[in-house]
């Protein structure tokens, strides 16, 4: 009789972790599944992206030597102003 009930707890118990074991590899599953569109979103989002950033890109690489010119510009700008300031603050000679 103490066989029997062991027997029946033990395979009660291998009904329960074989029922939890297929429960966590649904949900395992699940998760592989949701893993692999969201790969496929990443990837369709990255594929459509490229063209934009190549453009952003080469605009960047154009508006470079105009950016320069303008920077040198404003260097002589302010050279000059620099100049003007000393010569106001100059003694007058006589």
């Amino acid at each position: 009789m103490l066989w029997w009930i062991s027997g029946g707890i033990v395979l009660l118990s291998l009904v329960v972790f074989i029922a939890v074991v297929m429960s966590t590899a649904a949900r395992v599953r699940q998760f592989g599944n949701t893993a692999l569109s969201l790969q496929r979103r990443l990837l369709d989002g990255e594929k459509r992206l490229q063209p934009h950033l190549a453009r952003l890109q080469q605009t960047a690489e154009e508006m470079q030597p105009r950016l320069q010119a303008m920077q040198e510009q404003a260097l002589i700008i302010q050279a000059r102003r620099g100049e003007l300031e000393d010569a106001d603050q100059r003694p007058a000679s006589r």
